[in-house]
């Protein structure tokens, strides 16, 4: 006789699992994505206060923004999303858009351009509330990359002095990008006109190589 699946809560009792007709197991989303991670301290944001000219040109070896998890570090940061506003437009209607290369080979450490740890605009915040960063990460802005393959990411959106539109917008990377120690992450953003200049972030987690592979 088959048996069939059995889960348990951890006080022991048994769980009402239900499949489909196909022999499925029926799942519910108990919570929001990363909710779990955040709780435990775990899920943080940073945005750059600077702001950069944004390119009009694919581009190569200029980044706007480079995340490096440095060499040595006991944690993996995993990007989940993308964090990007527009602080100066142009007087003509343009667009401008968000691109994203994932470097191949480790380089030395970059420059702390953002200071994460501490109060202060530009630091990092913790998605638990009242606990502060404590980490390693690294922000770079305007660093000098190898040209690994850019690809945008997201849509382009438009904007112009006349409608006002200066723009800020999240986006989530469908793929989270991992880091491991060593390894580097650049954002750049490209304008069909001039004078588009933009602050770059992201939403990220810290994570044991253990806590992500359980």
């Amino acid at each position: 006789m088959d048996a069939g699946l059995k889960l348990y809560r951890p006080d022991g009792t048994e769980v009402n699992v239900r499949g489909t007709k196909d022999g499925a197991i029926r799942t519910y989303k108990h919570l929001p994505d990363f909710a779990t991670l955040a709780a435990r301290g775990k899920v943080f944001a940073a945005l750059d206060t600077t702001t950069n000219v944004a390119l009009v040109a694919r581009p190569t070896t200029l980044s706007g923004l480079t995340a490096q998890n440095p060499a040595g570090s006991d944690t993996y940061k995993v990007l989940f999303s993308i964090l990007a506003y527009t602080d100066v437009v142009p007087a003509t209607l343009g667009m401008v858009s968000v691109w994203h290369c994932i470097h191949k080979i480790a380089v030395a450490a970059l420059t702390r351009d953002l200071v994460l740890k501490g109060p202060g605009a530009g630091s990092a915040f913790c998605f638990l509330a009242g606990k502060t960063y404590d980490g390693d990460f690294i922000f770079d802005r305007g660093a000098t990359v190898v040209d690994d393959g850019w690809v945008p990411v997201g849509e382009p959106v438009e904007s112009n002095i006349a409608t006002t539109n200066f723009v800020s917008r999240e986006i989530p990377l469908r793929v989270p990008v991992i880091l491991p120690p060593g390894q580097h992450y650049s954002l750049q953003t490209l304008a069909t006109v001039v004078t588009f200049e933009t602050a770059l972030g992201l939403v990220w987690g810290e994570l044991t190589k253990d806590e992500l592979e359980d």
